[in-house]
């Protein structure tokens, strides 16, 4: 950040470190669920289980696109700033809601349907955070500079989820029954924490400039929404962005299951070995960043989805031949190494979206993709690998990659070329 002002350079720090406090109490329960499931939910088969830790899984992205509409909403009529002020203290109330909950032992049910609209709020939240944080940093910033600091955001939101791992882990080894409910209370009070600090930040100039030279008209969600030339936009990011939930899904909760059944790991030891998974892939993120710097950030996208196409069809053989936990281990970080979403193209996506709607139209995408593929991906890796194994999740994961190279590819035959000129200069 050297060749930033000083008053940049705070705004950005602010929403890096936010956007690492957000993520960190999203998948605090995410990477805890092979526990916490066991603990607010009723104990059946295997199979049963699956099922409950694909809802469960599933569930923080089902209000996601209402999440999309009233965040995207708010941030292209009064600002960036106050969207993700909003959503971290509603992240922090979340987390100390479930830090506080009783067990399924203890009041039944009730515990069930209370986490379950925790996670679902958490999911509400998150959408408007991290597209918010993208969206500052994209409209505060130039290319190829933009390709950086956005990766920077998607940097953050992988520590936070290994951060998650880690405190997770940690607190477990002080106290193995509750040590969980200390991780979420610490969660929520450092989200607390971000929030207040985020007050100081300022709305971003490009956002400024529209709406003055709008005299601040406040714009119906109507006009908000894709419509002519975005479409092919709003379609493309959807379909790069939909690859992120199956190989996510595929390395921490499938392949983490499989290491209960296949290897006699315990909950706090999947815990513990997915902990350097999820530091594989932060460092992942930042190395594509600073790639972005001297490559062009399609190219980087096209390279790397061919590999992983690659990697997807072999990928039934090396499963099959993974005799030790550290053999699972490189086939997971291959999975979250070359299926890393859109990064660091973030800004690319953003900036081919008008000013005013940016927000909107891709915190939609966004959460479409989720909500679509996670849905696909949480219940069709349970019944696909009930009846077809690891071939049958095989096939629907290069079906998703198949998706993601389409979009990008189309992306780039139509988006504006004056994008690659940074390069060129």
């Amino acid at each position: 950040m050297g060749n930033l002002a000083s008053s940049k350079k705070k705004s950005f720090a602010l929403i890096q470190i936010g956007a690492f406090l957000e993520y960190f109490d999203l998948y605090l329960y995410v990477h805890m669920a092979v526990l916490l499931n066991e603990l607010f939910f009723p104990k059946t088969d295997p199979y049963t289980t699956g099922l409950i830790a694909a809802f469960t899984f599933s569930s923080s992205y089902i209000l996601r696109p209402i999440g999309a509409l009233v965040f995207g909403y708010l941030g292209d009529n009064y600002g960036r700033k106050s969207t993700i002020i909003i959503t971290t203290s509603l992240m922090a109330f979340c987390s100390f809601v479930i830090a506080s909950l009783p067990s399924y032992e203890k009041i039944g049910l009730t515990a069930s349907v209370v986490m379950i609209v925790c996670r679902m709020l958490q999911g509400f939240s998150s959408i408007g955070e991290f597209i918010g944080a993208l969206t500052y940093v994209a409209e505060s910033t130039k290319a190829p500079q933009s390709y950086f600091y956005t990766s920077l955001v998607a940097f953050f939101t992988g520590l936070g989820s290994t951060f998650a791992l880690l405190v997770g882990s940690i607190f477990l080894l002080i106290d193995s029954q509750d040590g969980w409910r200390t991780a979420f209370y610490f969660g929520a009070a450092i989200a607390v924490i971000g929030s207040v600090a985020r007050t100081q930040l300022r709305e971003t100039p490009e956002f400024l400039q529209e709406k003055k030279q709008r005299k601040s008209k406040q714009e119906k969600l109507t006009k908000l929404l894709p419509s002519g030339p975005t479409k092919k936009y709003f379609f493309c990011y959807l379909g790069v962005e939909c690859l992120r939930p199956l190989y996510f899904y595929f390395s921490f909760i499938y392949l983490g299951q499989f290491l209960r059944n296949h290897f006699g790991y315990s909950a706090a030891e999947v815990i513990h070995h997915n902990l350097f998974i999820s530091a594989v892939e932060a460092a992942a993120i930042l190395i594509y960043g600073r790639m972005a710097l001297k490559i062009y950030p399609l190219h980087i996208l096209k390279v790397r989805g061919l590999f992983f196409l690659g990697f997807a069809f072999c990928l039934p053989f090396l499963i099959e031949q993974a005799a030790t936990p550290f053999h699972l281990f490189l086939i997971q970080c291959g999975l979250l190494v070359l299926g890393e979403g859109v990064t660091p193209a973030h800004a690319l996506f953003l900036k081919a979206f008008p000013t005013i709607g940016r927000y909107t139209q891709a915190a939609l995408a966004y959460a479409l993709s989720r909500i679509v593929t996670t849905v696909l991906t949480s219940y069709g890796c349970v019944f696909i690998g009930e009846y077809y194994g690891i071939t049958g999740l095989t096939a629907f994961l290069i079906m998703a990659i198949l998706i993601h190279l389409t979009s990008i590819y189309q992306f780039s035959k139509n988006y504006d070329k004056k994008s690659q000129e940074a390069y060129q200069q």
